[in-house]
């Protein structure tokens, strides 16, 4: 220690405390931080101005990390702990920072240093602070930390705030071992702390035990905020999330596993998806030791929105543990990673008994609600919700699927379960929806289904899926016990098979051509393929009775009549070639079968029309 640096000459008594924070602000330099640490160590000057350098020296990281350490170790923890939720609360990333990839010298970027910087100190001064009253401190942190947190999710500020919300657990457990690299960011101190120059001495009191109850529920609360933002985080296009309900489906389905697309070797083999696998292990972990039981986790996600209580208010922080609210899409998450957890390791959280009917039914309605805007549910809502909702449902068909109460809740739950995968590309996914349906005992209530979606065209996004579902009924059933089967019932399907382009025509052609090439064009390819393959099968063109179908299709003109016989003749589109190449191959079916003259086609009788009109009078309140 040189004696004639100013900064030790200026020491107090010297200067008063006041001076001498003036003289560091003009003085101090990257180049003097030894110095300042070597000064810092005398506990009465860092006590008295350690509160006011956390803004001096926050700019100067990595460099000044030992004189931040210092501060938390010997400073008034009470102040401090004020001024380090304060940086927090003004914590933004940098316009020049990155915050997915390190910089170029490997460092992280300045802002996730920071924030990694001020948790780390949060953690020694509430493990310093002897009060009666530790949830006040708790709920100024956590509201301070959260907010910096959310606007800088990622792996490395992600693991700082799981530690500090290990370290402030009342019932906290050894930090484990460091599984990933990123963790090496995380900072820990094992020199000495000053102890509490105001302590009070807490005594045993109910009180005292209320305040450890409010300190684990805030901790609860903090992590389901935390799970929300880290998972929110995986928003692009092409990033996987956590991909729970795909690898679910391979884990319980190896058979339907596409090597080439296995999200379970994604995941074991791909460093960055190892670590957030690895990640969410510690989430869970830690879930488990502040108590968060997974019946009250699916209690609170199987009540509507309107039951849930207002946010928590940190500007008026609660008295007691029951006036902070665990939010519901978090426990959701966390739900769903315990489910996931469960299915694909040994280690997984015991779940508590849940069923598709109707305990996802309703899981489903309280997030997406009963609105049959598919595109809303499927392209609106994030990621990490429907992979959420599809894991859960995942989960129960474990257990064999009961009868619901209603048609009503049977229709919407298969509508929304089926607009969530609807942006899938994963086969394996869309099997869901298909065995919930096919799993419902009553062909005609399956037949009201299928016929709703087709005729809907708000539903245009999942008709294909309920294509599918058709040609597995019909083609996947021995048994004549069922509607599929009645020539009278698939006559009743097939308008609204191929009527969503029947009915699309327009005076501006191009519209007509966008529309029948980029919305229209997979399900009516997916008809007209389902409607050669039953002409080519002799058994099923006899037990439909195809050949009173063939006249109504041949005078449709489909193609022409949506988009007109000019723009179908000068059309290009791969999807339009596949729907006329398909149209060919039906027309060679048709010829083979019943010839190409329309006059001795038989067709429907007057009496079966009658029928058919009562057959779709019958379903108006599915309409």
């Amino acid at each position: 220690m040189n004696p004639e640096d100013p900064l030790v000459q200026a020491l107090p008594p010297a200067t008063d405390y006041l001076t001498y924070l003036t003289l560091l602000e003009y003085q101090l330099t990257p180049q003097r931080l030894p110095l300042l640490h070597q000064l810092l160590q005398d506990e009465r000057l860092t006590t008295n101005i350690g509160w006011d350098l956390i803004k001096l020296l926050l700019p100067m990281l990595p460099a000044s990390t030992e004189c931040l350490q210092d501060v938390a170790r010997l400073g008034n923890p009470r102040e401090v702990i004020l001024r380090v939720s304060e940086a927090l609360m003004q914590l933004q990333p940098e316009e020049d920072d990155d915050d997915d990839d390190e910089a170029t010298d490997g460092s992280l970027p300045k802002h996730i240093l920071q924030f990694n910087c001020l948790l780390a100190m949060l953690s020694l001064l509430h493990g310093r602070i002897q009060t009666k009253a530790p949830s006040r401190f708790i709920a100024t942190s956590l509201h301070a930390a959260l907010e910096a947190y959310t606007a800088m999710p990622c792996d490395e500020t992600t693991l700082a705030l799981l530690e500090f919300l290990r370290d402030v657990s009342p019932s906290k457990r050894p930090a484990p071992p460091p599984r990933a690299s990123s963790e090496s960011s995380v900072l820990r101190t094992v020199e000495i702390s000053a102890p509490d120059p105001e302590a009070e001495v807490p005594s045993p009191s109910l009180s005292a035990n209320n305040e450890s109850l409010l300190v684990r529920k805030f901790i609860q609360f903090g992590l389901l905020e935390l799970l929300k933002s880290y998972l929110l985080n995986f928003s692009g296009p092409m990033d996987p999330g956590m991909s729970w309900t795909v690898r679910m489906q391979e884990h319980l389905h190896p058979s339907l596993r596409l090597p080439e697309q296995s999200q379970t070797q994604a995941y074991s083999t791909t460093k960055e998806l190892r670590e957030r696998d690895m990640l969410m292990g510690n989430i869970v972990a830690l879930s488990r030791d502040v108590g968060m039981d997974s019946t009250e986790l699916l209690s609170i996600v199987s009540r509507s929105p309107q039951e849930h209580p207002p946010p928590l208010d940190f500007e008026e922080p609660p008295k007691f543990p029951d006036e902070i609210p665990l939010e519901r899409h978090g426990s959701l998450l966390l739900l769903a990673a315990r489910a996931a957890g469960f299915t694909l390791f040994t280690s997984g959280l015991q779940m508590p008994p849940l069923s598709v009917f109707p305990d996802i039914s309703a899981i489903f309605a309280n997030f997406l609600g009963h609105s049959e805007n598919v595109d809303e549910v499927a392209y609106g809502q994030p990621h990490a919700l429907l992979d959420s909702l599809l894991a859960l449902t995942v989960h129960a068909m474990q257990n064999p699927i009961v009868t619901p109460s209603s048609e009503t809740e049977f229709k919407d739950f298969a509508i929304a379960l089926t607009a969530c995968t609807a942006r899938q590309t994963h086969g394996i996914v869309r099997q869901i929806p298909a065995t919930v349906v096919h799993s419902h005992p009553s062909s005609a209530t399956r037949f009201k289904l299928i016929h709703s979606i087709l005729e809907e065209m708000s539903l245009m996004s999942i008709r294909d899926s309920a294509i599918a579902w058709l040609r597995e009924e019909i083609i996947g059933h021995e048994s004549a016990d069922t509607v599929f089967h009645d020539p009278l019932h698939f006559w009743v399907l097939f308008q609204p098979l191929f009527g969503p382009v029947k009915t699309a025509t327009s005076a501006n052609l191009l519209d007509s051509w966008m529309r029948l090439t980029q919305t229209e064009g997979p399900a009516l390819h997916s008809a007209l393929n389902l409607y050669y393959l039953l002409l080519s099968s002799s058994s099923l063109r006899d037990t439909l009775q195809l050949e009173k179908t063939v006249a109504t299709f041949r005078g449709d003109g489909l193609i022409e009549s949506a988009v007109g016989k000019e723009m179908c003749q000068v059309g290009n589109a791969r999807s339009v070639g596949l729907i006329g190449l398909t149209l060919d191959q039906i027309e060679e079916a048709v010829h083979d079968a019943y010839g190409t003259d329309d006059s001795d086609l038989k067709a429907f009788t007057q009496e079966e029309e009658t029928r058919v009109s009562e057959i779709r009078k019958g379903m108006e309140g599915w309409n």
